[in-house]
């Protein structure tokens, strides 16, 4: 207020007018008012009584000052209330006043109650409601305005074109009927105006029944005040009816604006929702689809890894098993030779020492007994030549025998030999076998993984297709949606009662929604976590497989070792026959020296060839011994070769399972995901 006063006197003093002392003190009396009620108000309650007040009433304004006046207020931004009652400024001063007015953009009510305005002023005022347009509540009370009906039509025609104004008093301005009509022509184009007081005028019926024609095409007037008119009482009941028609309409209005306001809030709420679901819902989508190809990579890689390792170790197993077994042949045939040698030289050791002391015996016995025996010795010599011939034939037909006998010897060493060439044969015969197994298997499992990846491939396709389908349907339920809601729109103002409905079906299909989603996300958390668990078991399988490789392999050190000791061993032995073959020839050629020399000891020997023979048989039957044990052991190791291949089999069989148990799973996410993506029928509008 303190700006516009002094805005005030600047202007005064520029077109030369002394300020006129009642308003400058009417102006510091209203600074003082408002300084008194801001230091009273707390700062929320400043900043909604921001907007100022000049009231000037009951103040006698000249011409100038109102001139002056009219100037300030064109570029005042502050005050939006103007009070001139009782001012008796006339038409010159409320033309000059009036014409500053026009240009204002803050003023919102307007006081010019008891001015004697008459005719020309009434033109000024209709030009301020044409062309301001923030002007919201006009007073004309007391006025002189009807006196000139044709200047009254200028008022009545700004009015008919004014925009902003809600509520026109013109109490007392001595309106006539012609007044009245004009003013009915006016408020038929008029779409603002709510209240209207035309209280203690002359209208009459003929008035009145413009008004009722007006009122007919003005459904905005609520407040109509006609007291004081001379209108009939059934012209009243008339107006009163129409204007309480307004009043209702104006409620259901707000009412309908209100309830527009809160559904287009809702739907926008559902919008919000429904978006952020869906991208939500396409998230958790991608998630689970990257998780799904990263569990299956995994799985591949593992199983690539098992395979890899099932692989070694069968290669590893089956060279570990050919060298084993030709370290236990030739383990055999050497404990058997070393057997055999330490046998025969144990026997020759004892013939020696046996030999030695019969020598022994028989040459004290011959010392003692030449003397006497000599000359029996002279007569037996002719018996004994003829016995030693006949020992002599009986040796070469022994000798034959033993010869015989020897080759028989060589013979089952030979068929030994060549059984073992066959059992290496049928072995080599069964590892090919095996191999080809082994690459069959090799093939239905690569066969397996592609007819998995062709259905992997053929799973994604579909999925890209319901999605694809997922989002064209969603297209279409957007644009049935806005063809709902332009359907929902055209007839808002006619079925209340069915957007009534509709808001409740509204609220009742979000909670369903919402309770489906919930009951759809624990059901994919529930197949989420089925996954994790499948993944947990087929990490804990590929420990397990991991450990029994591990196991297997420290197996594997342990037989190499065991091996290499055998081998060494073998060494030993082999120098220690070697060294026995050096001692048997040395005392071989001991014997036979002393056999060619002792004649006399054939019986002896003829004993020892018996027991060549008795060895001969026990050599025969330690060989069917061999045999046997080499037929079990083989056996054995045919037995260990099926278990190697049912545990083969299984393992494969355990592969084929878990691959199903993949392609279960994937298809039942896959039925899940489809199930979650149909969307659900639209929900039609209900109509009476």
């Amino acid at each position: 207020m303190d700006e516009f006063r002094s805005n005030f006197v600047r202007l005064c003093r520029e077109n030369r007018i002394d300020p006129q002392e009642s308003v400058v003190a009417q102006l510091r009396k209203g600074q003082d008012v408002l300084h008194r009620s801001h230091s009273s108000k707390s700062v929320a309650t400043q900043r909604k009584t921001s907007g100022k007040c000049l009231d000037l009433s009951t103040t006698s304004l000249t011409t100038q000052t109102c001139s002056v006046l009219g100037a300030a207020l064109a570029s005042d931004r502050t005050i939006v209330q103007v009070k001139l009652a009782d001012c008796m400024i006339g038409d010159e001063g409320a033309k000059l006043f009036l014409h500053g007015l026009c240009s204002n953009v803050c003023v919102q009510r307007l006081d010019l109650k008891g001015n004697n305005m008459r005719g020309a002023a009434a033109e000024v005022l209709g030009k301020l409601i044409r062309q301001n347009h923030t002007l919201k509540h006009l007073c004309l009370e007391w006025n002189c305005l009807g006196l000139d009906s044709t200047r009254f039509a200028a008022f009545t025609d700004g009015l008919a074109a004014n925009n902003s104004l809600e509520m026109l008093d013109l109490r007392n301005n001595q309106l006539s009927h012609e007044s009245a009509a004009d003013l009915a022509a006016s408020l038929q184009r008029n779409t603002i105006l709510k209240a209207l007081d035309l209280r203690w005028n002359n209208i009459g019926i003929v008035g009145g029944r413009s008004l009722i024609g007006a009122m007919q095409y003005n459904k905005n007037i609520t407040e109509l005040e006609l007291a004081g008119n001379n209108i009939p009482q059934d012209v009243h009941k008339a107006i009163d009816v129409a204007r309480l028609h307004n009043t209702d309409r104006a409620s259901l209005s707000s009412h309908h604006q209100t309830r527009e306001e809160i559904m287009t809030r809702e739907i926008r709420q559902l919008k919000s929702d429904k978006r952020q679901q869906t991208g939500d819902l396409l998230q958790r989508i991608d998630q689970q689809n990257d998780q799904l190809s990263r569990t299956h990579r995994e799985t591949a890689r593992k199983i690539g890894q098992l395979q890899e390792a099932l692989e070694e170790r069968k290669t590893a197993f089956n060279a570990l098993a050919a060298k084993l077994s030709k370290t236990e042949a030739e383990l055999a045939l050497a404990e058997q030779r070393s057997h055999d040698l330490s046998e025969m030289l144990e026997q020759s050791r004892e013939e020696n020492a046996h030999l030695v002391t019969t020598h022994q015996k028989e040459l004290h016995m011959e010392k003692g007994e030449r003397a006497s025996s000599e000359g029996a010795l002279q007569r037996d010599l002719t018996a004994a030549r003829d016995r030693v011939s006949q020992l002599e034939s009986r040796l070469d037909e022994l000798e034959k025998k033993c010869e015989t006998q020897q080759e028989q010897i060589y013979e089952l060493k030979e068929e030994l030999t060549s059984s073992h060439a066959e059992n290496k044969v049928h072995a080599a015969q069964t590892e090919e076998r095996m191999q080809n197994e082994k690459q069959r298997q090799r093939d239905i499992i690569r066969d397996i993984e592609h007819r998995r990846d062709g259905e992997l491939s053929r799973l994604r396709q579909t999925m890209e297709d319901s999605e694809r389908a997922y989002k064209e349907r969603i297209v279409k339920l957007e644009q049935h949606r806005r063809n709902l809601e332009e359907e929902l729109s055209q007839v808002k103002t006619s079925h209340l009662n069915e957007r009534l409905v509709l808001e409740e079906q509204i609220l009742e299909t979000k909670k369903r929604v919402k309770e489906e989603e919930q009951q759809r996300s624990k059901h994919l958390e529930d197949k989420i976590r089925l996954l994790q668990n499948s993944k947990d078991d087929l990490q804990q399988h590929s420990s397990q497989q991991t450990q029994l490789v591990s196991e297997l392999q420290a197996k594997h050190s342990n037989a190499t070792l065991e091996i290499e000791s055998l081998k060494r061993k073998l060494e030993e032995l082999n120098r220690e026959v070697a060294g026995k073959n050096n001692e048997l020839l040395a005392e071989v050629n001991k014997v036979e020296i002393q056999h060619s020399k002792q004649l006399s000891k054939l019986q002896h020997q003829l004993q020892e060839l018996e027991d060549t023979k008795d060895r001969c048989d026990t050599l025969e039957k330690q060989l069917s011994d061999q045999a046997r044990r080499y037929r079990s052991e083989m056996h054995s190791l045919e037995a260990e070769a099926d278990t190697l291949k049912e545990k083969l089999r299984l393992q494969d069989m355990e592969f084929g399972r878990l691959q199903e148990e993949e392609a279960q799973k994937a298809s039942q996410l896959h039925a899940a995901i489809s199930s979650f993506l149909t969307p659900r029928s639209p929900m039609a509008t209900p109509r009476k």
